[in-house]
C-alpha cells in the first residue's frame, strides 16, 4: 500500500460529518498515512439578489465566506492528534466531482465520510453527496453512520461476492484494511438465490426433488468459487473464512450475515449506475448503504 497516499475526509461544517474523523484518523495512523481534510466551497449557496434580471454578487461576502471555511478546516486540524500528519484543503466545484478530482489528484487510498452530515456551515452537503460519490469516486469510499461510528481496526470484514470479476475488484481494498490488524478476519460471503420466478408457478414446472438438486449444485459451485478466492486472501497473510447463504433478498441476507458474524465492516463493489437504469435494476449496494448500521466500504471499478 502506498504510504504517501492520504486518507481523504470531506467535511461540511457539521458535527455529524466530523464523526468520520475517529475512524479515518485511526486508519491513517495504522497505515502510516496522512489525513487530508477537505471542504468544497460552493459559491453563493443561497440565491443572490437580482436587479433587472441580473445577479448582484457581493465579492466581499464571498471572500469572508471562504475565510470562514478555511478557518473551520484549520480548527479541525488543530484539534486532531498530533501523531497523524494532517493537511487541509478548500476546493471548488460541484461537490461530488470536486471531491473525486481531489481524490484522484492526491492519489488518496480511501475517502471516509458519514452519510447524513447536515447543519453547520451555510450550506451542508454531505447528506446528499455520499450517494453520488459512490458512483464517481475513483477510490474506495468508507461510509459510516453517525450512530455506528467506531474506531478502526475493522477486525471482521464481510466481503460480498457473486462470482463476477467486477465484484472481486473490492478484494484488494478489503485485504489492505484487514492487513492493518494481525487479528483481522475476512469472511467471503456469497448469497445464492432460489430459482428465478417464471410465468407459471415453479411447482408446475420443476419437481421439489429437482429444485433441491439445483440448490445443492448452486451451493457446491459457490463454495468452490469462494475457496478459490480464499486461497488468494490466505496468500496475502490474512485470516479468511467462507460463508454461503440462501435468500431471495440479497441485500437483507448480507445485512443479516453481518449481524450474525458481528462484522465491523461490509465491503462490496457497486456498478455505479444512475437514473432509470439504476431504478429498474435495483442496487444491492444502495439498499445496504441506506439500511445497514454496519460501516460499508464501496468501490466502483473503472469501466
Amino acid at each position: 500500500m502506498n504510504q504517501q497516499a492520504p486518507v481523504l475526509v470531506p467535511l461540511d461544517g457539521s458535527a455529524l460529518a466530523e464523526q468520520a474523523l475517529p475512524v479515518a484518523s485511526s486508519l491513517a495512523k495504522r497505515a502510516g498515512a496522512a489525513l487530508r481534510l477537505v471542504h468544497v466551497h460552493v459559491p453563493f449557496a443561497v440565491d443572490p439578489i437580482h436587479v433587472e434580471g441580473l445577479p448582484v454578487l457581493d465579492e466581499h461576502l464571498h471572500s469572508r465566506r471562504r475565510e470562514h471555511e478555511q478557518a473551520y478546516l484549520d480548527g479541525v486540524r488543530d484539534r486532531l492528534a498530533e501523531d497523524v500528519p494532517t493537511t487541509v484543503g478548500l476546493i471548488d466545484g460541484p461537490v461530488a466531482s470536486a471531491l473525486a478530482e481531489e481524490a484522484r489528484a492526491r492519489r488518496a487510498r480511501l475517502v471516509v465520510l458519514t452519510t447524513h452530515g447536515r447543519g453547520g456551515l451555510e450550506r451542508a452537503w454531505l447528506g446528499s453527496v455520499a450517494d453520488e460519490m459512490a458512483r464517481v469516486s475513483p477510490v474506495p469510499i468508507l461510509l459510516v453512520r453517525p450512530a455506528a461510528t467506531r474506531p478502526a481496526p475493522f477486525r471482521r470484514i464481510i466481503v460480498t461476492l457473486d462470482g463476477s470479476a467486477l465484484a472481486e475488484a473490492i478484494m484488494e481494498h478489503a485485504i489492505a484494511i484487514a492487513r492493518l490488524d494481525s487479528g483481522a478476519e475476512v469472511v467471503l460471503l456469497q448469497v445464492v438465490q432460489p430459482l428465478p420466478p417464471v410465468l407459471v408457478p415453479q411447482s408446475v414446472l420443476v419437481p421439489e426433488s429437482v429444485k433441491e438438486e439445483i440448490s445443492h449444485a448452486g451451493e457446491k459451485a459457490a463454495r468452490e468459487y469462494l475457496e478459490g478466492v480464499a486461497g488468494r486472501v490466505k496468500a496475502a497473510g490474512v485470516n479468511v473464512r467462507i460463508r454461503v447463504d440462501f435468500a431471495a433478498n440479497v441485500a437483507a441476507a448480507i445485512m443479516d450475515a453481518a449481524q450474525a458474524e458481528e462484522a465491523d465492516l461490509i465491503a462490496l463493489c457497486t456498478h455505479g449506475r444512475s437514473g432509470l437504469l439504476r431504478v429498474a435494476r435495483g442496487s444491492v449496494a444502495d439498499k445496504i448503504v441506506r439500511a445497514s448500521p454496519t460501516p460499508v466500504l464501496l468501490f466502483r471499478p473503472p469501466e
